[in-house]
């Protein structure tokens, strides 16, 4: 077997809001060489200090080819690995097809390797649901096959970081936003301060996601075409988190989360309200839903109570979008059976993902169906539990209803607005899922 010696290797550490007492990773002696048969390119590389996330660039005459074209790594890449002499291989005819490049061309190959501290990951995590691996990537770009594969739509769960550590925003909306009641007061204005980053689900869970956790297929719409990219619902908060009661801190046991922290070793768990609210604006808590801003879509939507407002509707599956118009709440004709909504995927919820994502990737933060979050639900809204993103010192109400928040299938847009919340029992619905979040530390 011929090997080619390639060129320009570097070592990087990704620093960006590492705490004052974490140890730093170094990377160090890192060199390159391709195998001439099959093309592929082995990088060596140590490191020392700390275990880290360690991500690959590849360069050429000093330019990167992107990331969307380094995805193909095998070996100790793209998750924590422990100190040491450690090697990759990347795949070119993979990632990086018909490109024809060594040094007889005299290009120069580089390759730049970064040690990313735990407490402070890449920008996107994917958690194989079969294996439990996890894996890390530094953009979209770099998330094999791309953000809206398949696979994270079955067995991968992929979580997309939200950088809010040191930041703050206004949570909730003004009196006059469009699609409000302005005596409501669960969606009082207030602000909110993150001490945490933390990752969010890029997707609603989906109904094979679930059953690859838990082995069972609870949703009402089940039909055997679709289901399986379907978003999981029916499922009720012991089945979800695990207790009969609502107190923040009770085992998960075999729940749902349980059973996903088990597989995969980290702490999953349903996000906060603030958390949800802020990553559902994509940071910006600044705006009127209805004023064009707050789609955060470039879509200009002008009034969410006129339920045929084509910006809207782009967002994500409503009472009023339905591809062939048959589902339709409160209309005249009333709602579907059973039968009618299972044997038309077009009918009901969508499949994750259908819809326009918010500009940080997200995708159904409007619609399709109410996501749940940790935070016990009050009339009054500006409690301590909707103004603690992180429920450090959550309410403990055992009998008390949680936000869900989001809008779904059943309901038009108004109440699909980024503040809007609504009150949950804890009992199964064919309108409500999960959404996932993961607080760092």
């Amino acid at each position: 077997m011929k090997h080619m010696t390639m060129f320009a290797a570097t070592a990087a550490f990704a620093a960006f809001a590492v705490h004052a007492d974490t140890v730093t990773p170094s990377v160090s002696g890192v060199s390159l060489s391709q195998d001439s048969a099959t093309r592929a390119v082995t990088i060596n590389y140590t490191l020392a200090d700390a275990p880290a996330i360690i991500t690959l660039d590849i360069t050429t005459n000093g330019v990167s080819i992107g990331q969307q074209n380094v995805w193909a790594i095998d070996g100790d890449a793209n998750k924590v690995i422990q100190p040491g002499s450690r090697s990759m291989v990347w795949h070119p005819d993979k990632s990086w097809p018909n490109q024809k490049f060594d040094a007889s061309d005299g290009i120069q190959i580089g390759a730049t390797v970064t040690a990313w501290s735990e407490n402070d990951p890449p920008m996107y995590l994917a958690a194989d649901l079969v294996s439990g691996d996890v894996k890390y990537y530094t953009c979209a770009e770099a998330v094999p096959g791309g953000v809206q594969d398949i696979l994270y739509k079955t067995t991968t769960l992929l979580m997309r970081r939200i950088y809010a550590r040191g930041k703050s925003f206004m949570m909730g909306s003004p009196s006059d936003e469009p699609g409000r009641w302005e005596s409501d007061h669960r969606e009082d204005q207030h602000e909110v301060s993150f001490s945490h980053d933390y990752y969010m689900g890029v997707y609603e869970v989906t109904q094979q996601q679930w059953a690859q956790i838990t082995t069972n297929w609870p949703s009402f719409h089940e039909n055997d075409t679709c289901k399986a990219t379907r978003p999981v619902e029916s499922n009720s908060w012991a089945q979800i988190r695990g207790a009969s009661t609502f107190y923040p801190d009770a085992p998960l046991s075999d729940s749902f989360l349980g059973l996903l922290r088990t597989k995969t070793g980290l702490a999953f768990d349903l996000p906060g309200a603030a958390q949800w609210e802020y990553a559902c604006k994509a940071g910006n808590g600044d705006y009127k839903w209805g004023d064009g801003t707050a789609l955060d879509s470039g879509l200009k939507g002008t009034n969410p109570t006129d339920n045929e407002d084509p910006a809207y509707n782009a967002l994500g599956r409503n009472a009023y979008n339905n591809a062939t118009g048959e589902y339709k709440a409160n209309n005249s004709k009333g709602a579907l059976s059973t039968t009618d909504i299972n044997a038309d995927t077009t009918c009901g919820t969508a499949a994750v993902g259908s819809y326009r994502p918010n500009s940080w990737g997200l995708y159904d933060m409007h619609g399709n169906v109410y996501e749940p979050c940790q935070d016990a639900y009050s009339n009054n809204g500006n409690t301590s539990a909707n103004t603690n993103p992180y429920l450090e010192t959550p309410v403990k109400h055992s009998s008390a209803n949680r936000i869900r928040k989001g809008g779904s299938f059943q309901r038009g847009p108004f109440r699909h607005r980024a503040s809007y919340q609504l009150s949950w029992d804890g009992k199964a619905t064919q309108d409500t899922g999960i959404r996932v979040a993961l607080t760092l530390d």
